[in-house]
């Protein structure tokens, strides 16, 4: 027949297993709240590299290079072209 459960039921435990319920418990939360840090920080890291990436495609489309720049660029091409023209006036000539 089973025993009924009231207050006045009594049952025992080894002193040695019930320390190695405790440690286990203490252990085992101390492992759970280690990972969710991790997580956490984890987490907050990948934010944080989001925003970076956000903000240097941001000035990337947005990137424009300085007047002295494109001048000289300018200059550049239209030496291009002039050459271009000088060597094909002195190609015919031969």
């Amino acid at each position: 027949m089973a025993n009924k459960l009231n207050e006045q039921s009594e049952f025992t435990i080894p002193l040695k297993n019930l320390l190695s319920l405790i440690a286990f418990t203490g252990i085992a939360v101390w492992a759970y709240f280690g990972i969710v840090e991790r997580i956490a920080f984890l987490e907050h890291n990948q934010e944080m590299i989001a925003i970076e990436v956000e903000e240097n495609d941001t000035w990337i489309d947005e990137f424009k290079p300085p007047i002295e720049v494109q001048d000289t660029i300018k200059r550049v091409r239209e030496i291009e072209l002039k050459l271009r023209t000088i060597e094909t006036l002195l190609g015919k000539t031969q």
